[in-house]
């Protein structure tokens, strides 16, 4: 049997925002997804940073968003993720209502993060380290407008994890 663990405050989780998965072929993922799976591709995205880059696709059906990642060269954030743990799945956005307060509620439980609260116009996100047990990062994401993915935010991310090294 397990003991009950002592009570936190309990964050609230409104719902899955999103998963994103790492690929290794962008385009066999969209074939995959759009013409196996019935998906239809939002749109296509490139993203630079100092360093390396990443291409993604935003596909959805029924209101089941899921955001595909192909590192562009062997030292982005991708690649050395699906290196490290093979091509799946890179991170679950949970919507909530007050990203700050959600980091600070986790924190303060023992969470890290990789990067501070990213803001945009009608966005904000911060993004979990990796989980070494579980291989799990989480994203958590406060929607205030804006339904897709600002390109300043991605960007912004994008530097922030390439400054820490994290994947």
């Amino acid at each position: 049997m397990f003991e009950k663990e002592k009570s936190h405050g309990k964050t609230q989780f409104k719902k899955i925002d999103h998963i994103a998965f790492a690929v290794k072929d962008l385009d066999a993922a969209i074939d995959y997804f759009v013409n196996v799976l019935g998906f239809d591709l939002i749109r296509r995205r490139v993203i630079a940073g100092q360093r390396t880059g990443m291409v993604s696709a935003e596909i959805e059906q029924n209101g089941i968003k899921f955001v595909l990642c192909q590192g562009t060269e062997p030292e982005s954030q991708v690649s050395r993720l699906i290196e490290n743990f093979g091509p799946g799945v890179a991170h679950i956005a949970l919507a909530v209502d007050d990203v700050e307060e959600t980091a600070r509620q986790l924190s303060d439980q023992g969470m890290e993060f990789d990067t501070t609260v990213i803001n945009g116009a009608g966005l904000k996100q911060v993004f979990s380290s990796r989980d070494s047990n579980t291989g799990l990062s989480f994203e958590f994401i406060e929607r205030s407008g804006e339904q897709g993915f600002l390109e300043e935010n991605v960007t912004e991310l994008f530097a922030q994890l390439e400054k820490s090294g994290a994947y």
